[in-house]
C-alpha cells in the first residue's frame, strides 16, 4: 500500500471512532440536546462525523481501493439481514 493510501485508511479509522463518540453522546444526553459551550445539538454533530466517512468512503472508491460495485452488493445484502434480524423498518 502507499502512504496515501495508508493516510486515507488512518483516517477513516478516526472518523469511526468519532461517529462512536457522538452516538455516545446522542444516547446519554439526547439526540436534539446542545453540545455544551456550542448551539450544535447532538444531531448536528452525529450528521457531521457521518458526512466525514462519507467522503472517506468516496476516496477510498476513486482511488480504487475499494469497488463500488461490491459496497452496493453488501449494503444490499444488509438490508436483507436487518429485515430478516431486527425490528428496524424497511
Amino acid at each position: 500500500m502507499t502512504n496515501e493510501s495508508i493516510e486515507v485508511l488512518h483516517i477513516l479509522q478516526e472518523e469511526c471512532a468519532e461517529v462512536i463518540q457522538a452516538i455516545s453522546k446522542v444516547n446519554r444526553f439526547g439526540i436534539d440536546n446542545s453540545k455544551p459551550g456550542t448551539s450544535k445539538t447532538n444531531r448536528d454533530h452525529l450528521e457531521e462525523e457521518i458526512g466525514d466517512i462519507l467522503a472517506m468512503i468516496e476516496i477510498l472508491q476513486q482511488s480504487k481501493m475499494i469497488d463500488s460495485n461490491k459496497i452496493v452488493n453488501a449494503k444490499m445484502a444488509k438490508f436483507e439481514k436487518l429485515k430478516k434480524w431486527s425490528n428496524i423498518k424497511l
